[in-house]
């Protein structure tokens, strides 16, 4: 009798090979971004820093906690543990008010840096986004290719036989065989070459989504036709996370320097208490208790050293922080207008490429096997335009992956979700 337990273990070791051995879709790419922003530590911890000060904003605008004292004085020096007339038991409660608006500010610093990490956690994101995208489309266009190489090492495998079929026909030289094996021995090495760039494009794109892609489909390079920003679209460059990251900086020095200028003011602290007389008077009656209370405050006489230098210094801050602002913008803005600038003349040179020079390539290489073949052009005619050809999808590949990458930039420029 068959033991249904290991019937139960043959039929899921069964699934698991079926499962292992079906063909995985290739990784899609808005897939790849989910992926690599689920998984990086580094928006993690820009989102627990930015709750971290969000959660302290209160904390820091609370007042101090109270002190609790307790204390005595007037105790004999001759008999500590007795009491006469002067001895008394005090205890009370102290409480401190901070300078001036000293808390609301300290609170308002601690959302705006929370504010800062908010932004620096949208840039980060839009950075993986941008990065994703360029590792995704190098590996995408890794496949193609290596496609169009494939298809030269065919187109060069039935040259060879071509050349071979009419050496033995006598109306071919041994030169044109020997060249033709050359041709192909070059072509399989620049497959070889694309089968390797095609690992390490999979290897980048791992790196930010944590799987290997499958390197056995290939997926299509997108098509993103939706109207590129404008060049005087500077108002959405000074919104990116970026550049809005950088305002908040110095959004947080203009509340620093508010803040130093609090030391100005005096703090106070007020104390209250009762005190307990156990010794008699000179009649013999009890000494009776006292309540006591107190008001003091700092005086800041002497600012020259020490709240006029941290304002100064405060303030010195806050103006590198504005500083850094419109360097920032400025950065943005030349960034944005040159990538502009390549996404356009890389259009036009893919629209020269697709309608005029691949065509008349293919054309030239139509033409130029049947001249070949009633022997009115040379081998190393043939060669040449077959390897024109080659060269030409080769560079269309290139220049749409130029295209794709500029609108990647500046989707990330000027913070858009999609390019």
């Amino acid at each position: 009798m068959q033991n249904p337990t290991r019937t139960r273990r043959t039929w899921l070791s069964a699934v698991i090979l079926l499962i292992f051995w079906m063909e995985a879709p290739a990784m899609e790419l808005e897939l790849a971004i989910d992926m690599a922003i689920e998984r990086d530590a580094g928006l993690q911890a820009l989102k627990s820093r930015a709750l971290a000060y969000e959660e302290q904003a209160p904390a820091e605008a609370a007042l101090p906690d109270p002190q609790l004292f307790m204390g005595a004085e007037g105790i004999p020096v001759d008999d500590p543990l007795a009491s006469d007339m002067m001895t008394m038991y005090m205890f009370g409660i102290r409480q401190e008010w901070p300078a001036g608006q000293t808390r609301q500010l300290s609170g308002e610093r601690s959302l705006s840096e929370s504010r800062v990490l908010e932004a620096e956690w949208h840039a980060g994101r839009l950075e993986i986004e941008r990065e994703v995208r360029l590792a995704w489309l190098d590996w995408a266009a890794a496949f193609h290719f290596k496609s169009v190489d494939e298809d030269g090492l065919e187109a060069l495998d039935e040259m060879l036989d071509l050349a071979e079929s009419r050496f033995r026909a006598g109306t071919a030289r041994q030169r044109d065989v020997d060249q033709a094996r050359l041709e192909r021995s070059v072509q399989a090495r620049r497959v070889i070459d694309r089968m390797t760039a095609l690992e390490d494009a999979a290897s980048r794109l791992a790196r930010w989504t944590g799987q290997w892609p499958n390197n056995d489909h290939a997926p299509d390079l997108p098509v993103w036709d939706r109207a590129l920003p404008e060049r005087d679209d500077h108002a959405r460059l000074a919104d990116h996370p970026v550049v809005e990251a950088q305002a908040l900086r110095a959004e947080t020095g203009r509340i620093e320097v508010e803040l130093a200028r609090q030391s100005y003011r005096p703090m106070w602290m007020i104390e209250a208490g009762y005190g307990h007389q156990r010794g008699s008077d000179p009649m013999g009656g009890r000494m009776s208790d006292k309540l006591f209370g107190m008001v003091s405050l700092s005086l800041p006489l002497f600012t020259g050293n020490r709240q006029d230098r941290r304002v100064a210094a405060a303030k010195a801050r806050a103006d590198a922080s504005t500083h850094d602002h419109r360097l920032r913008l400025q950065e943005w803005q030349g960034r944005f207008l040159n990538q502009r600038a390549a996404a356009d003349n890389y259009q036009r040179q893919m629209e020269l490429l697709e309608d005029i020079i691949l065509p008349e390539a293919e054309l030239t290489l139509e033409s130029t096997l049947q001249a070949y073949r009633s022997d009115r052009a040379t081998f190393d005619e043939l060669v040449r335009t077959r390897l024109a050809e080659l060269e030409q999808r080769i560079e269309l590949i290139e220049t749409r992956l130029a295209v794709l990458r500029a609108r990647v930039e500046l989707a990330w420029l000027a913070a858009e979700d999609s390019p």
